[in-house]
C-alpha cells in the first residue's frame, strides 16, 4: 500500500475534544495564550490557565485557593490591585504589574467580568488579561524622546520649525517653532503656527514644488541646501537649511533647521571681490594692462590643448627691444614706459583677438597665434609683428627708432609643453641677438642645450631618490607676538655628484613633469614623519603637498600608513597645499582632504596671493590655515597698498575662522607690521633659516623642559 509523504510531514496536533463536549472548555483554557482566572468574591484563586502558570512562572497548584495579590504583587500595591479587582463596577479594565518568580515585572491589562448569584451579588470573577510590557515600554521611550527633542527644540541657536506637508488645506502647515525661528524671521509664535511655510518665501513654494520636495526628503534625508526667507519688514535674506523626517505623535512632520547666513554671503562676497582683484591684479602687467607670464602660461596651456586635436599649429613668438636699455638711461624711465605701452598697443593692433600678448617683464614681450598652417604662415605673422614696431615712435617731442629680435617656437614640431616652448622661443631670441639684432629666428633642436640638462637633472634624480640621497631641511614658524616656536616646515634640499647643489626651483619642475614628484613626495612624508617621531610629541612638521598627489586615490592611505610606521599622531603633521588645487579636481580633493583631517592632520594652503586659488577653494576645502606668500610681503614696509591688500586678507581668513602663517619675513619692519595686523605666525630668515634637524635638537629639548623662550623670535642659524 503507497503512503503520501505529504501525510508524513503534517505536524502532530493536541487530541481535540468533540464540538459541545465537556472538555471543550477546558482545553481553550489550556491553549490560549490569554490570561485567564475565575477568582471568587473574597479573591481566592479558583482557576489559573497555563497562560498565566507561563507568564508567572507559578503552578495552579501553587495558587488556587490562595488570595491572589501576596504572591505577583509587592507589598505596597496589593490593597490598591484587590480593591479595583472586587469592588467593581462590572465589567471594567485594569492594569497593573505582575511580579514573576524571577523577578521580572510584566505588566497586564486586564477585563474583568462579575458572575452573580441569586441575590445579585459577586459570587465570582472571571479577568481575562494581556501581557502589555513591550507596549508600554515602547511608549514610555517615545515619550522621553520626545521630551528630549522638545527641550533640543526649545534651545536650538538655529531657527527650528516642524512642518505638517500633509495637510489638506493649508500646504506645508506650521505645527511648531522655536523661538529662533521668530526671530529670524520676524514673527510671533501665534502669526507662524497654523500658517502656510510659504508665509516666509519669495513664491509660494510648497504650494507648487511640495510633492517633489518631500520624495526628495525620503529619499536623501537629511537634505541640506540654500535658499532664502521673506522677513515680516519685506526684505529678503539668504538662509541655509537642512529638512528631514520625524515622527511625532503617530504623524510624519518635516523637521527644518534653519540659519540666516547674511553676513556669510556678504563675506563671501567681499571675498570675491578681492580675489577678483588679486587675481587681475597677479595676473596681468601693472604698467600696459596685458598679461603676465602666469596669464600668458594658461592661455598657452589652452591652446596646446586645443590645436593637440586638429592639424593646426601654435607659434610663441618672444620679442626682447634692442637698445631700450639706452632709452631709459637717456630719456629717463617715465619715457621708456611710455614706449613699453606703445609697443604694446601696437602688437595688439595687429593680432586677432584670440591671440595673446604678453609682457614678462622689462623689455620683453611674448605673442601667442594659433591656428596656423606652419612655418610659412609663422613667418608672415613675425614679419607683420616687425613691421608694426618699425615706425618711428615720438616720446616727448623725441623721436626714437624700435628695434626687436625675435625668437619663434612653433608646435608642432616644437614642445608641447608651455613653460618649454616659452624657453624654447626665448633661445632663439637670444641666437636672433647673437646673430646682430632686429632679427628673426626659429627654434632648432641645436639651441636646446637646457632640454639635455633637464633630461640630465631628471635621471640624477631619479638616481638620488632610489638611493635616497636626499636631505630634509627645517625652518621654524613661529608665534608672531611672542617668537616662541610652533612647528617647522620640511625643505627638501639635494646635493648631487655631478650637478653640485641643485636649487628646488630646478628640481621641483623636473619632477612634476616627469612624474617623480609622487615617489619625491612619499620620501618626503616618511622622512618628516621618522623625524617627527625621533623628536618626540609636542612638535609639528609642514610638509608640502602638490595638486598632483592630492589627486590620487591611494594619497590618503599613504598619509595613513607613514603615521602609523613611525608611531606619529596626525595632530603633529600639517600638509601645505598648493594653489593649484583649486584648478584641479576640487570634489576628488575636497574629500580626500575631509578623510585626512579625520586623522587630525591640519592642512594648509600655501602661496596663498599667487593668483592660483579662487574664493572656491576657500569655502569649499576643509582648511584650517591660509599661508600668504612671500610676494605679498616683500614692499610690505614702504608700501601703504601692500599693507591694506595683506591686512584685508587677515581680516577675511579670520571671519572664515582660518589661522594665517606669512612666510618670507626677512626684517624687523615686517614683523612689526604683521603683529599689528594680528597675524598670528610667521616664517623667514628673520626668526630661522632652514637648517638640518641636529641644528634644533637643542631648542626643541629646551621648549620639553619649560625653559621660558628668550624674547622675541628665535633666531636660527642654518642653510638656505
Amino acid at each position: 500500500m503507497a503512503i503520501n509523504s505529504r501525510f508524513l510531514r503534517m505536524p502532530r496536533v493536541p487530541w481535540a475534544p468533540a464540538a459541545g463536549g465537556p472538555d471543550l472548555a477546558e482545553t481553550v483554557l489550556n491553549v490560549t495564550d490569554t490570561l485567564v482566572m475565575v477568582l471568587d468574591a473574597q479573591g481566592c484563586v479558583l482557576r489559573f490557565n497555563r497562560a498565566c502558570e507561563c507568564l508567572s512562572g507559578l503552578e495552579a497548584a501553587q495558587v488556587v485557593g490562595r488570595v491572589l495579590w501576596p504572591l505577583l504583587l509587592d507589598e505596597h500595591e496589593q490593597e490598591e490591585v484587590a480593591g479595583s479587582f472586587l469592588s467593581g463596577p462590572f465589567p471594567n479594565r485594569r492594569e497593573h504589574a505582575w511580579r514573576t518568580v524571577h523577578g521580572e515585572r510584566r505588566v497586564i491589562l486586564w477585563s474583568n467580568a462579575a458572575v452573580l448569584d441569586r441575590q445579585g451579588r459577586t459570587a465570582l470573577i472571571i479577568a481575562t488579561g494581556v501581557d502589555v510590557t513591550a507596549e508600554r515600554e515602547a511608549q514610555a521611550a517615545r515619550l522621553e524622546s520626545e521630551a528630549r527633542f522638545r527641550t533640543l527644540f526649545e534651545q536650538s541657536a538655529d531657527g527650528l520649525v516642524l512642518i505638517d506637508p500633509h495637510d489638506p488645506d493649508v500646504p506645508w502647515r506650521i505645527v511648531d517653532c522655536n523661538e529662533a525661528f521668530c526671530r529670524m524671521n520676524g514673527y510671533g509664535y501665534e502669526d507662524l503656527v497654523g500658517a502656510s511655510i510659504d508665509l516666509l518665501h519669495p513664491y509660494p513654494m510648497m504650494a507648487q514644488e511640495g510633492p517633489e520636495l518631500l520624495a526628495w526628503i525620503r529619499e536623501e534625508q537629511p537634505v541640506h541646501g540654500e535658499g532664502a526667507h521673506r522677513h515680516r519688514d519685506g526684505r529678503v535674506f539668504p538662509i541655509e537649511s537642512a529638512s528631514s523626517l520625524v515622527m511625532v505623535g503617530g504623524r510624519e512632520l518635516v523637521l527644518g533647521q534653519d540659519r540666516d547666513i547674511s553676513e556669510r554671503k556678504r563675506a563671501e562676497e567681499r571675498l570675491r571681490q578681492l580675489a577678483a582683484q588679486m587675481t587681475f591684479d597677479a595676473q596681468h602687467d601693472p604698467l600696459t594692462g596685458l598679461p603676465n607670464r602666469a596669464l600668458l602660461l594658461d592661455r598657452l596651456q589652452l591652446e596646446l590643448r586645443r590645436v593637440g586635436r586638429s592639424t593646426a599649429c601654435v607659434a610663441v613668438y618672444f620679442i626682447d627691444l634692442d637698445g631700450f636699455k639706452r632709452v631709459n638711461d637717456m630719456l629717463g624711465h617715465a619715457v621708456g614706459d611710455e614706449l613699453l605701452r606703445e609697443v604694446a598697443v601696437r602688437l595688439q593692433g595687429c593680432v586677432r583677438p584670440s591671440d595673446t600678448v604678453a609682457r614678462l617683464g622689462g623689455d620683453e614681450f611674448v605673442v601667442v597665434v594659433s591656428d596656423l598652417n606652419g612655418r610659412e604662415d609663422a613667418e608672415r605673422v613675425a614679419r607683420r609683428l616687425q613691421a608694426a614696431l618699425e615706425p618711428t615712435v615720438n616720446l616727448g617731442g623725441q623721436p626714437v627708432d624700435v628695434q626687436s629680435s625675435m625668437g619663434v617656437a612653433l608646435h608642432p614640431p616644437d614642445s608641447s609643453l608651455p613653460a618649454n616652448l616659452l624657453r624654447q622661443a626665448d633661445m632663439a631670441m637670444y641666437q636672433a641677438k647673437r646673430e646682430g639684432r632686429n632679427g628673426v629666428r626659429f627654434f632648432n633642436s641645436m639651441l636646446d642645450v637646457a632640454a639635455h640638462s633637464q633630461m640630465f637633472t631628471e635621471v640624477r634624480l631619479r638616481r638620488a631618490l632610489q638611493r635616497q640621497a636626499l636631505q630634509l631641511h627645517y625652518q621654524p614658524q613661529v608665534d608672531a607676538e611672542t617668537g616662541a616656536l610652533l612647528g617647522f616646515e620640511a625643505l627638501v634640499r639635494w646635493t648631487d655628484e655631478e650637478l653640485g647643489a641643485v636649487s628646488p626651483t630646478r628640481f621641483i619642475p623636473v619632477a612634476e613633469e616627469s612624474g617623480l614628484i609622487v615617489p619625491l613626495g612619499q620620501w618626503v612624508l616618511n622622512e618628516a614623519c621618522r623625524q617627527l617621531a625621533e623628536w618626540g610629541p609636542g612638535v609639528r612638521v609642514a610638509v608640502n603637498v602638490s595638486a598632483l598627489e592630492v589627486a590620487r586615490d591611494d594619497f590618503v592611505a599613504g598619509v595613513e600608513r607613514a603615521l602609523q610606521r613611525h608611531g606619529v599622531g596626525g595632530e603633529q603633521l600639517k600638509l601645505e597645499l598648493t594653489e593649484r588645487l583649486a584648478v584641479r579636481d576640487l570634489h576628488r580633493a575636497a574629500r580626500h582632504l575631509s578623510q585626512l583631517r579625520d586623522l587630525g592632520v591640519r592642512l594648509s594652503l600655501d602661496d596663498f596671493g599667487t593668483g592660483q586659488s579662487s574664493v572656491s577653494t576657500l569655502l569649499k576645502l576643509p582648511l584650517d590655515e591660509l599661508k600668504l606668500d612671500r610676494s605679498l610681503i616683500t614692499s610690505l614696509t614702504d608700501s601703504p597698498q601692500a599693507q591694506r591688500v595683506v591686512e584685508s586678507l587677515i581680516g577675511l581668513a579670520r571671519g572664515l575662522r582660518l589661522n594665517v602663517i606669512v612666510e618670507g619675513v626677512e626684517t624687523a619692519g615686517q614683523l612689526d607690521l604683521l603683529r599689528a595686523m594680528r597675524c598670528g605666525v610667521v616664517q623667514g630668515y628673520l626668526t630661522g633659516r632652514p637648517a638640518p634637524p641636529d641644528t634644533w635638537a637643542d631648542l626643541i629639548r629646551t621648549l620639553r623642559a619649560d625653559r621660558t623662550p628668550a624674547d622675541g623670535p628665535p633666531v636660527a642659524s642654518g642653510g638656505h
